[in-house]
């Protein structure tokens, strides 16, 4: 699946660096506004504790994720959606992003300044909300403006209007409720404000000024907090524990710690993302798919050879393979079920591709 997921915020928040402590990159870091001009694009593996378990059983080293699309972009600002910094070209560049990571700044450090002088979550997440809205509205307009005087375009002209009393009276798309009809049109627009977020709180734990549990969730988002400087180190410890197997045992212990893997898995949950697992005597892998998704097109997503020459798919659930892991004397003789193409992958589930 290619899932992108953009960062978004004011100027200066931690934005990048968020970006960087997911991808492993070094892109530069700036206390000034405008750093990143361009968006900064990467690459992050989808990390999942349970595959560490199932490496440790099968006795592999290698250790292979799924992965997701980051694209960080620049800071946003007050009247973005009118041109102001570089807000058109920002919020163009979230418009085929499945998600939005909105970090917000929940710190006080005098040395690291803040574009409007002072420091306030709610504040800033205002400012950010309005601009989504307003670019959402903006282009809302437009289209309608071309239909009005198409008699042929009544539904799409109503649908259109529902639209634009919602931002207008300023709230996100994906408040409302939409009929099939409905999503079929409004999908191809790629409307800022339909997609999901999290808000992403960059948090230093000695000097919080705001409390994330006593702030209000808005439009039915959702939360993280995330100390920066304490998660930073995240991806080096996960270097180091592939490398070393011993910490297979703990390592979902390890992980647990981290806001950073609660985010993914937030995110998967929001996008109706399961996952499920494969492996051989070399390798353990893990692939997110859709919710629902059939064996045959899980058998697509590995290659097109077990598509095409699908006969059957051996399948264990994660929890059921870990209880009975003690007694498992050999590989050979994990209890398996068998199902047909028509099988709908739960996730967890561990496959095995029949094919010829």
């Amino acid at each position: 699946m290619n899932i992108k997921c953009g960062i978004i915020g004011l100027p200066n928040i931690g934005k990048s660096t968020l970006f960087n402590i997911l991808t492993n990159n070094q892109v530069k870091v700036g206390n000034y506004p405008f750093c990143t001009i361009n968006p900064n694009i990467g690459i992050t593996n989808l990390y999942d504790p349970r595959l560490y378990k199932i490496a440790n059983i099968i006795n592999v080293s290698n250790i292979v994720f799924d992965k997701i699309q980051l694209i960080d972009t620049a800071g946003l600002v007050k009247n973005a959606a009118n041109g102001i910094g570089l807000g058109e070209k920002v919020l163009d560049q979230l418009n085929k992003v499945n998600v939005i990571y909105h970090v917000v700044r929940n710190f006080k450090k005098d040395n690291i300044r803040h574009i409007y002088n002072r420091i306030s979550p709610i504040e800033d997440i205002n400012i950010i909300n309005t601009e989504l809205i307003l670019y959402d509205l903006i282009k809302c307009e437009n289209l309608l403006s071309k239909l009005k005087n198409n008699s042929t375009n009544k539904n799409i002209i109503v649908i259109y209007n529902k639209l634009l009393s919602c931002l207008s009276n300023n709230k996100m798309l994906r408040l409302l409720k939409f009929n099939s009809e409905e999503k079929n049109i409004i999908n191809s627009l790629n409307l800022i404000t339909l997609k999901p977020m999290i808000y992403i709180f960059n948090c230093d734990n000695t000097n919080n000024i705001q409390n994330v549990e006593d702030i209000i969730s808005y439009n039915n988002d959702i939360i993280i907090n995330i100390n920066f400087l304490k998660e930073k180190n995240i991806s080096h410890i996960i270097k180091l524990s592939i490398l070393d197997k011993i910490n297979f045992k703990t390592y979902d212990t390890i992980l647990s710690k981290y806001n950073i893997i609660k985010l993914f898995m937030v995110t998967s949950n929001l996008l109706n993302i399961i996952t499920f697992f494969t492996f051989n005597n070399k390798e353990v892998r893990s692939w997110i798919i859709k919710d629902g998704t059939t064996a045959l097109i899980a058998a697509n997503r590995i290659h097109s050879d077990f598509y095409n020459g699908f006969i059957k798919v051996k399948v264990i659930n994660y929890n059921k393979f870990i209880s009975i892991s003690n007694k498992l004397k050999e590989l050979k003789k994990i209890p398996y079920s068998f199902y047909n193409k028509s099988y709908s992958i739960i996730d967890g589930d561990i496959l095995k591709f029949i094919f010829y």
